[in-house]
């Protein structure tokens, strides 16, 4: 068996990362994902993904930093909780959100989180975007137990590749491309939408988490 690829493959790949860059980079510098699994998911090779990174302004990672020491520091469903604090017209819904405990679909057993925040008032709508088909099965059994706060749970246009982030929805369905709209229905107020929509603006990749 050979791990040579064409050159449509390699573009293919390559283009892949670059239109995921969000979760490329949350992944990588939140996660604690070593660079080399991520150009083993994604099929791309360890020198091109550097200097991708470089051209994002990507700090490096001081070598054996692990994604348990990442979660050491600040665990991710913090991270989103200090920031969506500051996005939500009605933050106490914050308050309300589940913690998702995604260890169980990590090979290391790591301990990584992440903050799903549920409908109610302004907000009819959420989702998550996880690693792969593993971590988004269970983030929907987790949110499946409260069907009250996380209505019409599902996996939005499922891929094919296992390995590949799936994005995790609850309550009304939102727009592909429109930004403000989906800022309007996560629940976010003016100048939550405008910073949301200004974050989409050089990538078309989904945020981590809304």
């Amino acid at each position: 068996m050979t791990n040579h690829r064409t050159k449509r493959e390699v573009s293919a790949n390559r283009a892949a990362v670059i239109a995921q860059k969000a979760t490329v980079v949350r992944r990588y510098t939140y996660e604690g994902a070593s660079m080399a699994a991520l150009c083993r998911d994604y099929g791309v090779g360890i020198g091109w993904l550097r200097r991708q990174f470089d051209a994002w302004d990507v700090p490096r990672r001081p070598r054996g930093r692990t994604a348990y020491a990442a979660g050491q520091e600040t665990s991710a469903d913090e991270r989103e909780r200090a920031a969506l604090a500051q996005r939500l017209a009605e933050p106490g819904l914050l308050e309300q959100s589940l913690v998702l405990d995604l260890s169980s679909a990590r090979v290391s057993g790591a301990g990584v989180s992440r903050l799903a925040v549920p409908v109610g008032g302004v907000r009819v709508a959420g989702e998550v975007t996880v690693g792969n088909w593993g971590e988004a099965l269970i983030v929907i059994l987790q949110l499946e137990a409260h069907p009250e706060r996380y209505p019409k749970v599902r996996q939005r246009k499922p891929l094919c590749s296992p390995w590949e982030p799936r994005t995790v929805c609850w309550g009304a369905s939102t727009p592909v491309d429109d930004w403000p709209t989906r800022g309007r229905m996560f629940g976010y107020h003016e100048a939550g939408i405008n910073e949301y929509t200004a974050a989409h603006a050089q990538s078309s990749a989904p945020l981590g988490q809304r």
